[in-house]
């Protein structure tokens, strides 16, 4: 699965859903690898039924390698949704 190419715009508000039924979210950006040009994250909306909590404050990036599938939705291995990534979107003091 990862080392199928796919065009942003391809990805861009796609759905993600969990192999087990739950509704995630949607794709609302991709991290990309400088050096390789691979996805590393899908930046995600969630939905109003998903596990991964709403802010506007914060990116919720859901590791690529979780990742099944991408048809008509973006499908994740939902075993997997504790490896979700939330980071502020301000900047930490230093």
């Amino acid at each position: 699965m990862n080392d199928t190419k796919i065009p942003f715009k391809r990805l861009y508000g796609k759905s993600i859903v969990g192999n087990m039924g739950s509704i995630i979210g949607k794709v609302i950006d991709v991290v990309i690898d400088e050096n390789t040009g691979k996805i590393i994250s899908l930046d995600v909306e969630p939905s109003d039924q998903s596990p991964i909590p709403p802010s506007d404050d914060c990116y919720r990036l859901i590791p690529y390698k979780i990742v099944l599938a991408i048809r008509d939705v973006v499908v994740i291995d939902e075993s997997k949704i504790n490896k979700v990534k939330i980071i502020s979107k301000r900047p930490s003091a230093e």
